[in-house]
């Protein structure tokens, strides 16, 4: 054998024996739990381990269709609200901005997407804007950021939001750049429906005021844990019962975005918008159910989750 190979293999024997002495710590507190655990074996934990992989999209967005939640009133009365919803893991999901007016049926398609929700109010009239409106909440979303048109609103609202870490959130304002630097995700402009835990500034407007119609309702909700399940209700639904249904579902918080006739809860091949739905969300007129986005939900890339799209 020549010298050289002799000299490479004891190289190799005298790292391996250091290896192992070095291990003998280690190797005897995992003794403690296994006894029959080698000295190699037991630097197996050392290793880093792999990253998580995502689960399958039936657990990363949970659809329930055509559920019932029964309310008592004050006054000893009771009233069923029925609805639908989709338990979405914050940790697994990105969400991207879907524009374009009328664009549901093409969503009823989309084959990648999880869901389509409603997302914060707007208003029309703005002719110099790519969609002739302008948004009244800050959006940064796994394909950018969006500005609101309207300052004064993105400011007076609420938004929710999700770390990097997927854990829920929830505050008053707007998009500011310590909030862009804490958030994966930031949807503002929402109406703070529910917020026990927290009371906000003087500077909160909100949205909605008292509401005496009944309606159809979308509900972002915080659940104990820590998913985000967003709810469409049936028609006729009072504010007061909302309120009696969102403590009923349990939930830790809860946000209002656009609601009545710009309500959308499109799950791609299971619940599907159509023109029947066009006339059920608007009272019998569909005329005024055209909406220029919406919230479209994908299983979350495991690209870099730092990598941010231009804003606009």
């Amino acid at each position: 054998m020549r010298t050289g190979t002799l000299v490479a293999i004891g190289v190799a024997s005298a790292c391996l024996g250091a290896l192992v002495a070095a291990s003998q710590p280690f190797w005897r507190v995992a003794q403690k739990a296994d006894p029959e655990a080698s000295p190699i074996e037991s630097l197996a934990w050392l290793l880093p381990e792999p990253p998580p992989q995502p689960p399958p999209p039936e657990e990363i967005a949970v659809f329930q269709a055509d559920r019932v939640q029964q309310l008592s009133r004050d006054d000893g009365s009771t009233v069923s609200v029925g609805y639908s919803s989709v338990i979405l893991d914050p940790r697994w999901v990105d969400l991207e901005f879907f524009g374009g007016w009328n664009r549901e049926f093409e969503a009823n398609r989309d084959g990648e997407a999880l869901l389509f929700f409603t997302g914060p109010t707007f208003e029309k009239g703005h002719p110099n804007e790519p969609l002739g409106m302008v948004l009244h909440g800050d959006l940064m979303l796994s394909d950018g950021i969006r500005r609101a048109g309207n300052r004064a609103a993105a400011s007076e609202r609420a938004y929710i939001a999700v770390t990097e870490a997927g854990e829920l959130r929830y505050g008053f304002g707007d998009l500011t750049p310590a909030r862009q630097e804490r958030y994966r995700l930031f949807i503002g402009g929402l109406h703070a429906f529910a917020h026990p835990q927290a009371t906000p500034p003087s500077s909160y407007r909100g949205v909605y005021g008292p509401m005496r119609l009944a309606d159809v309702r979308i509900v972002y909700g915080f659940r104990p844990d820590g998913r985000l399940e967003v709810i469409e209700t049936d028609d006729g639904v009072l504010f007061d019962d909302l309120h009696r249904f969102v403590q009923a579902r349990g939930f830790t918080a809860a946000f209002l975005p656009d609601h009545a006739s710009k309500s959308r809860l499109i799950v791609p091949g299971r619940r599907m918008w159509s023109e029947e739905q066009a006339v059920w969300v608007s009272g019998g007129k569909p005329s005024i159910t055209a909406l220029p986005f919406m919230m479209r939900v994908l299983p979350r890339s495991l690209r870099s989750a730092s990598g941010r799209m231009p804003t606009s």
